[in-house]
Order: C-alpha cells, then sequence, then structure tokens
C-alpha cells in the first residue's frame, strides 16, 4: 500500500510539473472563483441577517417585549415594574409604551396608525430612535402638543421611500397634522421631528409623551400596553425573563426573535437562493476538474496503457489523478478564502452593500468555511475520478493502440 501511494505521489508531481502551465493556473483561478462565490452568498446573507436582526431591536422591539397576561389589556402599576425590571443583573433598561389606534390627517391624505405614549428618557436608553432624525428634533418629556413620525408615515417629500403613495407624503418638521383618536377625541399636532432608521416597521411609528398621552386617555396614567426591555450584550434573555416573572406574575413574555416575522421571511428566502447557488458553484467546479483531468486521460490514454503494462497499477494512475485534483482544490481554496477575508471584506467594509434596512457587511463563519472546504475537496475527487475510471476499464492493449 505504502509503495502504491508512492508511485502515486511521484507520477501527481511529474504531471504538475511537466503540466501544461496555462491549464494549471486557469483550473486553479477557476477553483479560486468558485470558493470566493461559495463564502460571498453566506456571508452576505449573514451580515444581512446580522443588520436586521440589530436594527430590529434597537428600533422595533427591544430585546424583551413585555405585556399583559390572560384576558388582560393593560400592565397595572407599571412605574413598580420597570424599577424591578432594573434592578435586574444584565438589564441595560425598560421603557414602557401605550399605543391607541388613530387616523392621522395632512392636507388630502389621511393614514390609519397606531400612536405611542412614551417617556422619551427612557426611550432613548432602549431605542437608538432618537439618532435617526432627519428632520427636526426629538421629544422632550414635558412636550405637549408635539408628534414624532417615522420616514415612511411622514412622506416628507421622498418619492423613493418604499410606502411613499401610502404615507401623509408632504409632510415635514414643523407642519402641523390633525390626530383622530379611537375614542372620539381630535386634536392637533405639531410635528416636531422625522427619523429614518432605515426598517419599514420602525419608520411606520408615531410617537407623542407619555405627558400627551395621559391628557387624551388619563385613565392610561402609570399603565402601559407593553414595556421593552433591553439587556447586555451576551445576556440571557430566559433567565431575565425567569427574574421578572419572579416579581410579577400574569405577564406575557416574548424575545425580539418572536416578533421578527418579516425578518425571517426574508432570511429563508435568502437561504434558498443560496443553496440554488451553491448547487451551480460545485457543478461549476466540478465540471472544470472533470474536464481538465477528461482532457488529460485522453491524450494521454497511449502513455497511460504503457505504464499499465510495465507494471504500473492501475491504482497508482488512478491515485495520482486524485491527488493532482485535490492539489488543485488545497491551492484554489486557500487562495480563495485569503483573499476573500482578507481583500473583499475589507473592502466591502469600505463600501457596504445598502439594503432597505440598513448596511450589510460580509462576514465569515469557520464552521461554513471548513464545510464548504470539505464539500469542494469530495467533489473534485469525484469529478477526477470517473474519467479516470473510465480509462482504466480500457484493456492495456486497445489503450496502447487506440
Amino acid at each position: 500500500m505504502t509503495r502504491l501511494l508512492r508511485v502515486a505521489a511521484f507520477l501527481a508531481l511529474k504531471s504538475i510539473v511537466k503540466g501544461n502551465v496555462g491549464v494549471i493556473i486557469l483550473t486553479i483561478f477557476m477553483l479560486i472563483l468558485v470558493t470566493m462565490n461559495l463564502l460571498f452568498v453566506p456571508g452576505l446573507i449573514n451580515g444581512a441577517n446580522a443588520s436586521m436582526n440589530t436594527i430590529l431591536i434597537k428600533t422595533y422591539s427591544g430585546d424583551i417585549i413585555i405585556g399583559p397576561g390572560g384576558d388582560k389589556t393593560v400592565i397595572n402599576h407599571v412605574d413598580d415594574l420597570i424599577a424591578g425590571i432594573e434592578s435586574i443583573d444584565g438589564v441595560v433598561a425598560a421603557s414602557a409604551r401605550n399605543d391607541i389606534n388613530a387616523y392621522i390627517t395632512f392636507e388630502d391624505e389621511r393614514v390609519g396608525r397606531v400612536i405611542t405614549g412614551i417617556d422619551p428618557k427612557r426611550e432613548k436608553a432602549v431605542f437608538d430612535v432618537a439618532e435617526s432624525l432627519i428632520e427636526g428634533r426629538y421629544l422632550d418629556s414635558r412636550d405637549r402638543g408635539q408628534i414624532l413620525l417615522g420616514v415612511q408615515l411622514a412622506g416628507a417629500d421622498l418619492e423613493d421611500i418604499e410606502l411613499y403613495s401610502s404615507s401623509l407624503r408632504h409632510v415635514h418638521a414643523g407642519d402641523k397634522v390633525v390626530v383622530t383618536y379611537s375614542n372620539g377625541l381630535e386634536k392637533q399636532y405639531t410635528v416636531k421631528g422625522i427619523f429614518d432608521t432605515g426598517f419599514i416597521q420602525s419608520d411606520l411609528q408615531a410617537f407623542v409623551t407619555e405627558l400627551e398621552f395621559n391628557s387624551v386617555t388619563p385613565n392610561m396614567n402609570n399603565k402601559a400596553s407593553s414595556v421593552r426591555v433591553k439587556i447586555e450584550d451576551g445576556t440571557d434573555p430566559d433567565r431575565i425573563i425567569g427574574r421578572i416573572a419572579s416579581l410579577r406574575s400574569g405577564l406575557d413574555f416574548q424575545t425580539w426573535d418572536e416578533t421578527a416575522g418579516l425578518v425571517e421571511s426574508m432570511t429563508e428566502s435568502f437561504v434558498l437562493i443560496n443553496q440554488i447557488l451553491n448547487v451551480v458553484n460545485y457543478l461549476i467546479a466540478g465540471i472544470t476538474v472533470f474536464i481538465v483531468t477528461y482532457v488529460d486521460v485522453i491524450n494521454r490514454r497511449r502513455q497511460i496503457g504503457i505504464q499499465r503494462a510495465i507494471g504500473i497499477k492501475s491504482h497508482s494512475i488512478t491515485i495520482s489523478y486524485l491527488i493532482r485534483a485535490l492539489f488543485y482544490a488545497i491551492v484554489g481554496l486557500i487562495i480563495g478564502i485569503l483573499a476573500f477575508k482578507y481583500v473583499i471584506i475589507p473592502i466591502e467594509a469600505r463600501h457596504p452593500f445598502e439594503f432597505p434596512f440598513g448596511p450589510a457587511y460580509l462576514t465569515t463563519k469557520p464552521v461554513y468555511t471548513v464545510r464548504m472546504a470539505f464539500a469542494l475537496l469530495v467533489v473534485s475527487l469525484v469529478a477526477a475520478f470517473i474519467p479516470v475510471w473510465r480509462v482504466m476499464r480500457i484493456k492495456i492493449l486497445d489503450a496502447i493502440w487506440g
């Protein structure tokens, strides 16, 4: 067995050293491109997914959403609950929210939307909406008669936004809108600011201060429709949920990923696209190695017949071609992985892909890279084995004399 492998290695080395340099370079170049393609799409998907999850948490859901449990519609004594939540190790901040359905009218446009009452100071501690203002200023705790709108709701004359046709279209900071609440109350508000987080669901929100909200619905004082909680990075949300549940019973809990229906749908679509492209890339790699090996064994069929006639085992010849295929694949993988990590990723980091939910940065996962490399090596071996196996089935004299 050892002699067989030594002979195979010798034949492979001579084949590579004395082979056509152009063919070898072209083969390795094709495998480099395949490697980078196999890394690029999942890297982009992982980056987009991470970007979506981050912006969802920071502008829409928070890490944990607490709602009233059972048949209750509100959380009572919310100030005491928030004080207890913020005393838990691993919790950064918590913010209460109150929601009420309403219609917002500006000129000839009328949009149905949920108006959310917030404590601006607490909201800033939980969410990054205040950092996404494109017009005006963020709310202050004592503001009355002021409203904060997302760009997908305001429109702001930005005709290229996704939901412009169903927005208020022409609203800017300083304009006055009329809000008709579901309890029948109608009030005029000055738009204090407009924000654009890059995430559609977040940019459909409308906020007033807790002080203003309680003037519209006085019975909601010290009550909340929900409480949003921000936790420290790396903290187990289930542990925090357990601690909060011990503070008060009758609450309902959701983590951010349980609210990510749109994000999950987009991720599933990306994964399906990735799988299809992976199949194509593996086929390209396999066909490349197959053609190079097939052409070589056909052109060298007589030489292979002579090698077999002088006593070189068929297994040694076959293994030599497999070693050569491994050489191509390994060199292509190494160069492709290094180029992707140290060239493509830094370039993309300076010029990231822009999605509707924000920039997406390429990432790599060692587990996926190892799995991809193993699959590419297997494909290369199979693609090289098939033409060699067919030639090895030809009788020695037929191989020599054609």
